[in-house]
């Protein structure tokens, strides 16, 4: 596992609509190691690996939920804009980073009320999103102005990555950063002359499989598999019949989510290779949320697509957690299957008969 890579992804500030600097990373880390890198229209990355053989892409999306500058108070108070998916009661009182349009970065923090200043109903109520703000120490609008910051900027959690424990890496952006390291690295470590390999980061999964669609529509590939994460139930307060995933028990295989089914002879060659390296694997389905299988699949008459999810704590919120042995796992899985396929294999994905 490479930790300096996921780290550099992680602290990395790319919310959807604004993902350059993990396009930046990404170029850097596998320019080396490409024949070719282009982007889809709204800037998706694409690499690419090979030129015989069947097209097969691995995928993870670059974006991250955040937040979007929406106003600027007399008094230099930002308001703001959910990007993407949150809960309020995991937002009041942490750090964040705005992002200028000059790539400056300008910390934050979203304001908290003391208790004291509250009366007892008060503390019982969760604060709207609309009454939230972000102070950056500025006394007046124009000094908002004069630090670069300007209504349409965008705004993630402050970078904090960490190793816990003998396993544990906690940081924001896991979802899906984590996508994105596994993508470059399987990308730099399989060598299949029989396929043409594909290693994506797409843009703005995170308010609609955007990017899914367009970058698959840019390469109408043959297979994809898309790496992604998933809510990992093994925290008090969850049911864990419908989230079962525990971390360190193994990478997941998704059965389905709100927009896509896998490819099941794509599942049982993927079960055959968890056999072959011993690889313990995760099940779960997501009925409330959708991976970028669910634009793949349907893209261009259809196509065999199998989503793999890192299990995730505490995912849409300033401070993700995932098991270094889960990565390790769906690394060496991945690259096993990626490693089996060609022509006649990934034919037989698509032999209805």
């Amino acid at each position: 596992m490479n930790n300096e890579l996921l780290k550099q992804l992680c602290q990395a500030t790319a919310v959807s609509g604004d993902e350059q600097e993990v396009r930046d990373i990404l170029r850097a880390t596998l320019e080396g190691h490409a024949e070719e890198i282009s982007f889809d229209g709204l800037g998706s990355f694409i690499a690419r690996k090979g030129s015989h053989g069947p097209k097969v892409a691995i995928v993870g999306h670059m974006d991250e939920v955040g937040f979007m500058v929406s106003h600027i108070t007399d008094d230099g108070f930002l308001r703001f804009a959910t990007v993407g998916g949150w809960w309020s009661q995991s937002m009041l009182n942490h750090r964040v980073t705005v992002r200028t349009r000059s790539g400056q970065h300008v910390p934050g923090v979203i304001g908290s009320v003391a208790p004291h200043a509250l009366t007892e109903k008060q503390k019982q109520q969760p604060v709207d999103f609309d009454e939230m703000f972000i102070d950056i120490g500025a006394n007046s609008r124009e000094e908002v102005a004069n630090r670069g910051i300007f209504i349409g900027d965008f705004i993630s959690p402050e970078g904090n990555f960490a190793r816990w424990g003998e396993d544990k890496i906690v940081a924001k952006a896991l979802d899906n950063r984590a996508g994105c390291a596994l993508m470059a690295e399987l990308f730099m470590s399989v060598n299949n002359p029989a396929i043409t390999l594909y290693g994506v980061a797409s843009v703005e999964e995170e308010v609609g499989l955007r990017g899914a669609q367009t970058s698959a529509e840019t390469l109408k590939p043959d297979v994809v598999i898309v790496l992604d994460t998933a809510v990992a139930g093994d925290v008090p307060g969850i049911d864990k019949v419908k989230f079962p995933l525990k971390l360190g028990n193994g990478p997941a295989a998704m059965l389905f989510d709100k927009r896509y089914f896998p490819n099941q002879k794509l599942t049982a060659l993927l079960k055959a290779s968890a056999e072959k390296t011993e690889t313990d694997l995760q099940f779960c389905i997501m009925k409330t949320g959708a991976t970028d299988g669910g634009r793949y699949n349907v893209m261009g008459g259809g196509r065999p697509v199998l989503a793999l999810c890192l299990p995730t704590r505490y995912l849409h919120a300033n401070s993700g957690m995932i098991s270094e042995k889960d990565y390790a796992s769906l690394f060496s899985v991945v690259r096993h299957l990626l490693q089996q396929l060609n022509g006649d294999t990934v034919a037989t994905l698509c032999d209805f008969r």
